[in-house]
């Protein structure tokens, strides 16, 4: 599958890339084209680093890809998701968006007026566009470390049964996390409200990159 990183040169961005490249064509994009290019070089340096992955800018990396991870901070989400809708016609949209603020000592859940960074997107798509929310409590740190083994659960919202499934198996494709599924995209803002309530947590009690794991005091039912 190729897989589009829209803002792909920050953190998460290089994350996704490092745990993806191996299985997917890996596309970063960013608005300056170079920037892409040399972002995509700089992680193909990186020891372990092994796969296919190039750099251009972001509405050509929409544009031939199968699906695309948004990795933007909220406050540009709308207007990158507005500059690029053109760009969209069949393509699967994952949002890792948080919409957050923090005040130097307290992290908020911020939200904009559509109740969360998923349904926000998927206001400013073309209406036949599949966004799924994922991903927002790993941390991107953690995703970077490509021999660390991650630890935890994804908690996926969306709409359509075939573009949840999609975002299941690529989640799969990253050792050892495991998909969830929440329920609907209206759902998201439940998910998204996660991450700053961890930031609060792992701050207040000194715990480094904290995730979520979902437990249960019984074994899982048969199918």
């Amino acid at each position: 599958m190729k897989i589009a990183l829209v803002g792909g040169t920050g953190d998460i961005g290089t994350g996704f890339a490092l745990r993806l490249m191996c299985s997917h064509e890996i596309i970063i994009g960013s608005r300056k084209e170079d920037k892409a290019r040399e972002s995509a070089s700089a992680i193909m340096q990186l020891e372990g680093a092994n796969g296919n992955i190039w750099g251009t800018d972001n509405a050509s990396a929409v544009a031939v890809a199968d699906a695309v991870i948004l990795c933007v901070p909220p406050e540009h989400l709308k207007s990158v998701t507005y500059d690029l809708s053109t760009s969209f016609n069949h393509q699967l949209v994952i949002s890792p968006v948080v919409p957050m603020s923090y005040d130097g000592k307290f992290f908020r859940f911020n939200p904009p007026p559509e109740g969360s960074s998923a349904l926000q997107a998927k206001s400013l798509l073309p209406p036949q566009i599949r966004v799924v929310a994922a991903f927002h409590t790993v941390p991107a740190a953690a995703l970077q470390a490509k021999d660390r083994i991650l630890k935890g659960d994804v908690l996926i919202c969306g709409d359509d049964a075939e573009a949840v499934d999609m975002v299941r198996s690529l989640t799969m494709d990253i050792k050892n996390l495991r998909p969830l599924f929440v329920g609907p995209l209206a759902a998201s803002s439940q998910v998204e409200s996660l991450t700053p309530m961890l930031l609060n947590v792992a701050r207040k009690n000194k715990i480094k990159e904290a995730g979520v794991s979902i437990i249960s005091e019984r074994p899982p039912a048969p199918n």
